[in-house]
C-alpha cells in the first residue's frame, strides 16, 4: 500500500472503533460515559463525562422508531429518566429538551409570561405616552412668547421625556420576557386655559399633572396586583421599580400646588418660575 492508502485505512478503522465505542455506551447500562470522551471524537457533543463525582450515568430509556410521527419523540432526552449508579434520584425531574421545529417561534424568551400581563403592559405603555403628549402640551403653551415662562416650559419637556422614557423601558421589558409590543392610539383632551399670559394657568397645569401622576401610580398599583395574580414575582419587582418614583413625583407637584396657591398667580407665580428654571 501506498503512504495516502495506509493513511486512509487508518482513519477510517479509527472512525469505526469510536462509533463502536460510542454506540457502545448509548446502549449499554453502567459504562462511565468518560471512557467513550477517551476516544476523542465525540468530545463535548455526544458524551458528558463527571470523573469529579466518580459517578456513571445509566442510560435512559431510549424510543426508536421509524414512523415519522415518532421521530420527533426519538429526538427528546427525558431527564428524569437519567440517574445516577448510586441509587440516587436525578434533581431534573420534568425536565425534557425537545429540539426546535423548523418553523420559527414568535418567541424564545417566553417563560411563564402570562397574556393578562402582556395586554396589561400593553394597555401601560399606551397610558405612559398619553401622559408624555399631555406633558409636551404643557411644555408648548408655556414656551409661547406671550406666556414665556420659561422653567415651567422646562419642568414640563422633563417630564414629557421622562414619561416617554418609562413607556420605552417597558416596551424593552416587554421584548425581554418574549410578549409583543402593541402599540395604540394616543389621545389627549382639550386643555382649557383661561388666560392668555398664563399665569393662573400655571396652578392649571400643576394641578393636571398632579391629577396625572396619580393616574400613571393607579395604574402601575393594578399591574403589581395583575403580577401577584399571575404569581410571576419577577413582574411584580420590575413595577416596584417604578412606584417609588411616582410617589416621590406626586409629593413634588403637590408641593408646586401649595406654593402657588400660598403665594397667588401674580408675582408668586414668577418667583416658582425663576426656581424651575435654576432646576432645570
Amino acid at each position: 500500500l501506498s503512504k495516502a492508502s495506509f493513511q486512509m485505512v487508518a482513519r477510517l478503522f479509527y472512525v469505526v472503533a469510536g462509533s463502536f465505542v460510542a454506540f457502545s455506551a448509548a446502549f449499554s447500562p453502567n459504562i462511565p460515559l468518560n471512557k467513550v470522551n477517551d476516544v476523542g471524537l465525540f468530545r463535548g457533543s455526544f458524551a458528558v463525562s463527571f470523573p469529579s463525582l466518580g459517578r456513571t450515568f445509566q442510560r435512559p430509556a431510549l424510543r426508536m422508531s421509524e414512523s415519522a410521527k415518532d421521530a420527533a419523540a426519538a429526538r427528546e432526552i427525558d431527564f428524569s429518566k437519567v440517574g445516577f449508579n448510586d441509587g440516587s434520584e436525578s434533581g431534573f425531574s420534568g425536565m425534557i429538551f425537545r429540539p426546535e421545529d423548523s418553523e420559527e417561534p414568535e418567541s424564545r424568551c417566553r417563560v411563564d409570561w402570562d397574556v393578562r400581563c402582556e395586554k396589561a403592559l400593553n394597555d401601560h405603555i399606551n397610558v405612559e405616552f398619553t401622559a408624555s403628549y399631555a406633558y409636551h402640551a404643557l411644555f408648548a403653551y408655556f414656551d409661547r412668547d406671550t406666556v414665556a415662562l420659561q422653567g415651567f416650559a422646562e419642568y414640563f419637556k422633563k417630564q414629557s421625556n421622562e414619561e416617554r422614557d418609562h413607556a420605552e423601558q417597558f416596551m424593552k421589558y416587554q421584548n425581554k420576557r418574549g410578549g409583543k409590543v402593541v402599540l395604540k392610539p394616543v389621545a389627549v383632551p382639550e386643555m382649557q386655559f383661561t388666560r392668555v399670559d398664563g399665569a393662573s394657568d400655571a396652578l392649571y397645569a400643576m394641578e393636571l399633572a398632579l391629577q396625572l401622576e396619580k393616574f400613571v401610580y393607579g395604574k402601575l398599583k393594578q399591574l403589581h396586583a395583575l403580577g401577584g395574580e399571575a404569581t410571576d414575582p419577577q413582574f411584580c419587582d420590575e413595577i416596584e421599580k417604578y412606584l417609588g418614583d411616582q410617589v416621590s413625583a406626586i409629593k413634588t407637584i403637590s408641593g408646586y400646588v401649595a406654593q402657588i396657591r400660598r403665594l397667588g398667580t401674580g408675582h408668586g407665580v414668577w418667583d416658582l418660575d425663576r426656581a424651575l428654571q435654576e432646576a432645570a
